[in-house]
């Protein structure tokens, strides 16, 4: 898909140049209007009032227009932008770089999970990391529970199917939307949780608040009439009376400072977000969407219209404007015209009051398109990997053709065939350091995952008995902080285990190395104790293990148990793996090689 991605960035590179041209003459009409205008407008008023008047009015009204056009020159430049490094971000992945324009969902790290640490769910070089296409918290968020949930009905997941095979269908919009949202820092977290507390904003009463309202709004008209009045009948009077507008907005201003200061300290959120926000939720309100999924995902999506402003347009207005209050020149010369703070706060009262609740209902509504648009970029990138297909067979768990690990990437990756039946429900695995045990086990868990979220998995054929929960013993350390040694850690997820078991739900066990923060004889016993609890408990799993006296329980149980191992080769005094996985007992090991490769001599 890179070359489809290199196409979208040369036709971006022509608009650039065409746009910004056109962007830096309308700047300097502009200027021009500015220079131009105000000369026309001072000769105008001294040839006559009424003729300033008029000039005033075209002048300001054909300089607005010009401003309008102007932005909106911006916001297509800002999306162009925005779309050149989404599209250079997507390139960078499929060329095996990290994912630079999206958090890594380390926040979401939990090491006592039963398959999200082992299977490298969250972190640096995780698959959050590799699907992630959210900005929001909310998307993360959806993203991270979604990687964590694991479906227990075929409906579920083909809905799931169904909507990310639908925004693979409409790309484009996919492009727009992602894009609408790429340059919003990953830091903001903050203030997304500040966007859904504002709907939780206690309001403040202002005195005089309906004198104020009115006064606000009429206030061009009240400007206007005390210049025309003192013009025509009192002019030398007329720096007095504008003094005294000065002077009574001031006052209004700051009889309400003691409510008005605090209640609009509490948003503080960048303009920037709000215009990411705004145009992602014009997006979604002007596609229309087929599939069941995403009908439910936005039921409480605030019904904007085609033609009906969105609301979030006049919240970052209101917003850009109290931007204004941090500078303090501009903040006095705004309150000369107009009592600017009692009047924004008014205006922010009304867009509360007539939009309740609403960034919580539109950013839940943007977080899952953004979790869902994440898992069809997966399928829009990767299109030779298949979809997986969910059956509810008691007797068959898993048959995969040319499974791989989907984060070591696709030319670097080998890949295995695997099937879990009712004839080797137990599976021991061997093999040397470094043969491919430990990624195989992840292999299986984190397509697994990937099949959950009704996305693509990295096959050719993925066939999963539905409700399959991947239960880990993959990676256990010790932790000063919590005073657990690894045998520790050990005993606490073998317990968990257990739970499991006892539980009798559908769960794949998957196992690598176990007890090995204890001496050989313990180990061995209790793992084969373990083993024989998968095998009497009839429980799918798979373990790893350089213990070839664990292999022996296949001669007790062989009507249910199986091996396989990974090998290695030597060439000289180098080791070469194929990490292909083979029915069998390994037989040879390298650990001793190794050791001699970086000067250990063993007698």
């Amino acid at each position: 898909m890179i070359p489809y991605y290199q196409t979208q960035l040369s036709s971006i590179k022509t608009e650039l140049e065409i746009l910004q041209k056109k962007h830096g003459k309308t700047s300097m009409f502009r200027l021009a209007l500015i220079v131009v205008g105000l000369y026309v407008l001072v000769k105008s008023f001294e040839f006559h009032l009424i003729l300033g008047v008029l000039f005033a009015v075209v002048y300001i009204g054909g300089f607005y227009f010009l401003v309008k056009f102007h932005e909106k020159q911006d916001a297509e430049l800002k999306q162009l932008k925005n779309k050149r490094s989404l599209f250079e971000n997507e390139i960078e992945v499929l060329s095996g770089k990290p994912n630079k324009n999206y958090e890594n969902g380390s926040k979401f790290t939990d090491g006592t999970h039963i398959f999200s640490a082992d299977l490298d769910l969250f972190g640096k070089g995780s698959l959050f990391h590799f699907l992630n296409r959210t900005k929001t918290s909310k998307g993360a968020e959806k993203l991270s529970v979604g990687l964590l949930t694991i479906e227990d009905s075929v409906t579920s997941i083909n809905q799931k199917q169904a909507a990310v095979s639908e925004l693979v269908e409409k790309n484009d919009w996919a492009n727009e939307f992602l894009a609408s949202l790429v340059d919003i820092p990953n830091q903001i977290e903050s203030d997304n949780k500040q966007n859904i507390e504002i709907d939780q904003v206690e309001q403040p009463e202002l005195k005089l608040s309906g004198f104020i309202w009115w006064y606000s709004k009429l206030i061009p008209l009240v400007w206007v009439g005390a210049i025309v009045l003192s013009y025509l009948y009192f002019f030398d009077q007329m720096g007095y009376v504008i003094g005294g507008i000065f002077f009574f907005n001031f006052y209004l201003n700051g009889l309400n400072k003691k409510v008005t200061e605090p209640f609009l300290q509490q948003f503080s959120i960048s303009s920037q977000a709000l215009y990411s926000y705004s145009k992602a939720s014009d997006l979604i309100a002007n596609q229309k969407f087929e599939s069941e999924a995403i009908h439910n995902a936005l039921t409480d999506f605030p019904n904007l219209g085609t033609k009906a402003e969105n609301p979030i347009a006049s919240f970052e207005r209101i917003v850009k404007r109290l931007e204004i209050r941090k500078n303090l020149i501009a903040s006095i010369f705004m309150t000369l015209f107009v009592p600017f703070e009692a009047y924004e706060t008014l205006k922010m009262k009304k867009w509360l009051e007539k939009n309740p609740k609403f960034f919580e209902r539109i950013l839940s509504s943007i977080g899952s398109l953004e979790y869902m648009t994440s898992i069809a970029r997966l399928k829009f990138n990767n299109p030779s990997w298949s979809m997986p297909v969910f059956q509810d067979n008691q007797e068959e768990y898993l048959d995969l053709k040319q499974v791989g690990h989907p984060l070591i990437g696709l030319n670097e990756a080998v890949c295995n065939d695997f099937e879990l039946n009712s004839t080797n429900l137990l599976n021991l695995i061997t093999g040397s350091n470094m043969s491919g045990k430990s990624t195989f086990l992840r292999t299986l868990g984190i397509n697994l995952i990937l099949a959950n979220q009704g996305g693509p998995v990295f096959a050719q054929k993925f066939v999963s008995k539905i409700g399959l929960i991947p239960v880990c013993y993959m990676r256990i350390t010790d932790s000063l902080q919590q005073n657990a040694s690894t045998f520790k850690a050990e005993i606490e997820r073998i317990k968990l285990i257990l739970e499991a078991l006892d539980k009798k739900g559908r769960y794949l066990y998957l196992i690598d190395e176990m007890l090995r923060g204890t001496n050989s004889e313990d180990k061995l016993s209790g793992s084969m104790a373990l083993l024989k609890r998968f095998v009497l408990a009839k429980a799918p799993s798979l373990v790893a293990t350089h213990d070839l006296r664990m292999t022996e329980i296949s001669d007790e149980f062989p009507e249910s148990v199986k091996n396989y191992y990974f090998e290695y080769a030597t060439q000289g005094s180098d080791l070469s793996f194929d990490y292909k996985l083979k029915p069998g007992i390994c037989r040879s090991f390298n650990a001793s090689l190794l050791l001699e490769s970086i000067g250990l001599k063993l007698s």
